[in-house]
């Protein structure tokens, strides 16, 4: 009797059968589909899916891998299974991730990873619609589902149907961004349940069992809650008498391990060694190895007589013959049916064949059978190895084996440390947490509060992350490494940015400063610029940057340290076009060997710059990006600034739905972290978004809570150039009638701004005097306001700011009488609304130059008011010359996605070449 139940037995799941079709005609019309398919194992996940790709066109393009348990800390096993899959040669990024399980290796970034797999799904989708299946998805290896994540959240008009099947869609295992895309509405959820009495009836009749009565049937899905697993076991394994209703128990199943020994015993020796050696090394193995390690002299008549029973397939590796479990739960009956001393033994012999260290630690780990102080330490060596390139998940796995096979505790506990910190590190934030409670039980020491103050803090928990953070740091003594020392001061400086104490930052940064140096790339010299800037010196913070050279390239943390606070600080002292260089360049530079969430931070700012600049094609397609990115890679802490940064050109674009839902998103982000200049930023993109609708008495709801002095002087929000909020109020305070208020918020600021000597937030306070003494009746005190900060502008850069000064002025000049005065200014200002597509600026100008007996031509070959900002972005990088494969790689879509956008461009432009594209641009520049 066969372990596997043939394909005709499937039973029941005709209507997930229909949905799933369902999903999959839409696919084809290049409407991209997700479903998720979930329930314990033995349910029948897989077994639908097997069916569902039954009845396909036998032409579709099906890219099908599985999680594997033992497999969890092997980079990017899964998206190198399914590359295995196919003929065509894939990208270099691709081609390259068989070299991640080496020792040493360097990870390529995640993002790096998904956008290839995207370009080459966009490939294998020109033929045919393209099936992907990830199996066991709560098994997969972590850089596998970040890539993936990154790819699902792409997919726009790609024919491509991805299945993800799983125990548990909130398993935590799996990203906090995949688990928010496995929840989305507009993901078909498939959570299965057990097989009915009609079809468990049914199932025993197709297995040629012996008929049992419905109360039997009843009774034994009652006890096995109808899991096709367990009950087929069962049916298999035991008679009717003892299924019957006159039995007094029920047996448990025994799974596939007696159902695989059956199998075993009836093949010849060479056949059961090499079907346990390759359990040892695997879901697959090359076939030479395994018949070295099961000692097996003719590989390939046993691989033959293993195929035959159906415990093998026959893979290729190259022009070599690889043998294959054809499920993990087969691979699992084998591995746990060996003999204890048998299984330790193949993993010694396993470990001696390996050529790579990593691999060969992983088979001593497990043929050992008892502490050994001398392989936990090699283990601690290798894991400080792989944390040293960046692979934190591998260091993790590693520090958490040197761990278990401690035989001392002290050691054992400071490998257990290390281990949470490089989850931590590789962002696998819940499996840091469950080893809380663990790390709470060891003796206290500075190195056990850092990592708790670090857990505390990564779950917005900032009081208790303070205590424990100031406890390591109090703690410290000469046994206390140094390095522990400077991430306590590094977390500790995070804190205080989060809270807006600035003397605290400044304070913690400079602690850590003065330490040696570190390993790796840190927040300190970033937090310490920072912390002066937002406490008034800016002068000081810029020479705390003086290290950092102009430009790259940047191969080290004395080249990148700094390079995210040096942009930052730029910005806030109006050098826009400086600004925006070293924030793309702190983006790049940190993504390719920097800290991840220091990375995101500079996108985020660079949204910020660039909107300011009035760049807003660049600032919408790299604020979506970060939000994208961030939520991507879990970076919870910063997505409430993304968030806020991406609303401001959409609010300025008239877009008021996209910008008021990611006004919101960042005020909710703002409110679970506690953070009060994260809530400043939040409320400003709110406030920006009312403003532009006119509502002002909103626009005073949501920043007058700003007013206490607690808030803006401690926590930093008041300083110019930060947080553009006192230049809204005072306008909208001066819309709703009440000026002597709109003065009370303007003078300080004023008076800031003055004494930074900072042009752009001159400019600003001006126009805001400007309209205040003009609601008063002193046209002439109006007028003076006006033009100083448009003289504050002449010697700044081209800004957004510009534009509205020039709006407000030309207003007070029409409203005077003094039209012919008027129109030169409205007219300057009409240019840069038109030229930004800022619809709500721009009709409230063209109505002004009405008023002036001027109608607002518009040029021909401008930019046509529908495009949209993806179009529109993708647009002018064809215009460039770009390809659109480069175009796909650039925005990190597909290509399917790019050509869609183009073709939309081209008919709402009324053109249909590149050529016609680039005249239609260069009209417009």
């Amino acid at each position: 009797m066969s372990w596997r139940v043939p394909e005709a037995l499937f039973f029941g799941r005709s209507d997930e059968l229909s949905e799933m079709s369902g999903r999959f005609d839409r696919a084809t019309r290049s409407e991209p589909q997700i479903v998720v398919v979930e329930g314990p194992a033995g349910i029948g996940k897989t077994s639908l899916l097997r069916r569902f790709r039954a009845g396909l066109d036998p032409g579709c393009c099906v890219l099908w891998a599985s999680g594997e348990e033992t497999e969890m800390q092997l980079p990017y096993g899964v998206v190198t299974h399914l590359m295995s899959q196919v003929q065509a040669v894939p990208d270099s990024p691709l081609m390259e991730l068989g070299r991640c399980a080496h020792s040493g290796a360097a990870l390529p970034d995640p993002i790096v990873v998904g956008a290839a797999l995207i370009d080459a799904l966009g490939r294998f989708q020109d033929d045919s619609t393209v099936i992907m299946v990830i199996d066991d998805a709560h098994w997969a290896d972590t850089p596998s589902l970040h890539a993936l994540t990154f790819v699902l959240r792409r997919l726009r008009v790609d024919r491509v149907l991805a299945v993800i099947v799983t125990r548990d869609a909130t398993h935590p295992r799996l990203p906090q961004g995949l688990r928010r895309i496995l929840h989305d509405d507009a993901t078909l959820k498939l959570t299965l349940g057990g097989l009915s009495v009609p079809e468990l009836t049914a199932l025993n009749a197709a297995l040629g069992s012996s008929p049992l009565p419905r109360s039997a049937i009843a009774r034994l899905r009652g006890h096995t809650h109808g899991n096709p697993l367990h009950s087929k076991a069962l049916l298999q394994q035991f008679s009717a008498d003892v299924l019957g209703t006159h039995s007094t128990f029920l047996p448990a199943p025994r799974g596939y391990e007696r159902l695989i020994a059956e199998r075993l015993d009836d093949c010849s020796l060479p056949a059961r060694r090499l079907v346990g050696a390759v359990s040892v090394l695997g879901m697959s193995s090359p076939l030479h190895m395994a018949a070295q390690v099961g000692a097996v002299p003719e590989p390939l008549e046993a691989l033959a007589e293993a195929m035959a029973r159906e415990l093998l397939e026959e893979g290729t590796l190259g022009v070599m013959p690889k043998a294959v479990f054809p499920h993990p739960l087969l691979r699992a009956a084998v591995y746990h049916g060996l003999e204890p001393a048998e299984r330790s033994r193949l993993h010694g012999l396993s470990a001696n064949v390996s050529e790579d260290p990593g691999t060969a630690l992983h088979h001593r780990v497990h043929a050992a059978i008892g502490p050994d102080e001398v392989l936990a330490n090699e283990l601690g060596l290798f894991a400080a190895q792989q944390a040293g390139e960046g692979a934190w998940s591998a260091a993790a796995s590693a520090s958490m084996a040197a761990a278990r096979l401690s035989t001392v505790r002290a050691r054992r506990d400071q490998r257990l440390l290390r281990a949470a910190e490089c989850l931590l590190l590789a962002g696998d934030v819940s499996q840091a947490a469950e080893l809380e409670q663990t790390i709470r039980e060891m003796e206290p020491g500075a190195e056990q509060h850092y990592i708790l103050g670090h857990l505390a803090l990564t779950a917005g928990r900032l009081d208790e992350a303070r205590r424990e953070l100031a406890a390591c740091w109090e703690m410290g003594d000469a046994a206390t490494g140094t390095e522990t020392l400077r991430c306590a001061a590094e977390q500790m400086a995070w804190l205080c940015l989060i809270r807006g104490d600035s003397r605290s930052i400044v304070d913690w940064a400079r602690r850590g400063l003065d330490l040696p140096l570190g390993k790796r790339s840190s927040f300190l010299r970033d937090s310490l610029a920072i912390g002066l800037a937002i406490s008034g010196d800016y002068e000081e913070g810029m020479k705390s940057l003086a290290h950092l050279p102009v430009s790259g390239p940047r191969n080290g943390p004395e080249q990148l340290d700094g390079l995210l606070a040096r942009g930052m600080l730029q910005l806030w002292n109006g050098q826009l076009r400086d600004a925006c260089r070293d924030l793309k360049d702190s983006f790049a530079s940190h993504r390719r060997g920097g800290l991840p969430y220091a990375a995101l931070v500079s996108l985020g700012f660079l949204t910020d710059a660039e909107y300011r600049a009035g760049l807003w094609d660049d600032a919408i397609a790299h604020g979506t990006q970060a939000v994208s990115l961030a939520e991507d890679t879990d970076q919870v802490s910063i997505l409430a600034v993304v968030h806020a940064f991406t609303a401001c050109p959409l609010a300025g674009r008239g877009n008021f739905k996209a910008a008021e839902a990611h006004a919101v998103a960042a005020a909710e982000h703002a409110r679970v972290l506690g953070d009060v200049n994260d809530m400043a930023f939040a409320s400003t993109a709110l406030a920006l978004v009312r403003s532009a609708q006119g509502d002002y008495e909103s626009v005073v709801a949501a920043l007058s809570p700003f007013l206490r002095e607690e808030i803006t002087y401690r926590h930093g929000i008041d300083e110019g150039g930060l947080v553009h909020w006192r230049p809204l109020l005072v306008e909208a305070l001066v819309r709703t009638a009440r000026t002597d208020e709109a003065d009370r918020v303007l003078t300080p600021y004023e008076n800031r701004a003055a004494d930074r000597r900072r042009w752009l937030d001159q400019a600003a306070a001006a126009r805001c005097r400007g309209i205040l003494e003009y609601a008063r009746g002193d046209v002439k005190a109006a007028e003076r306001a006006f033009r100083s900060g448009l003289s504050h502008c002449d010697r700044g850069e081209p800004c957004w700011e510009e534009a509205l000064l020039r709006m407000s002025y030309g207003t007070l000049l029409r409203r005077v009488g003094r039209r012919s005065s008027a129109v030169p200014e409205l007219e300057a200002a009409w240019r840069t609304f038109h030229r930004l597509q800022a619809a709500p600026y721009l009709d409230r100008c063209e109505t002004e130059l009405a008023a002036c007996g001027r109608a607002a031509a518009r040029p021909r070959g401008t930019r046509h008011p529908v495009l949209t900002a993806q179009e529109l972005t993708v647009a002018r990088l064809a215009a460039q010359g770009m390809t659109n494969s480069q175009i796909a790689r650039e925005l990190l879509l597909s290509v399917k996605t790019i050509e869609y956008h183009l073709s939309n461009a081209y008919a709402k432009l009324g053109i249909n070449s590149r050529m016609g594209l680039a005249e239609q641009l260069a009209r417009e520049v």
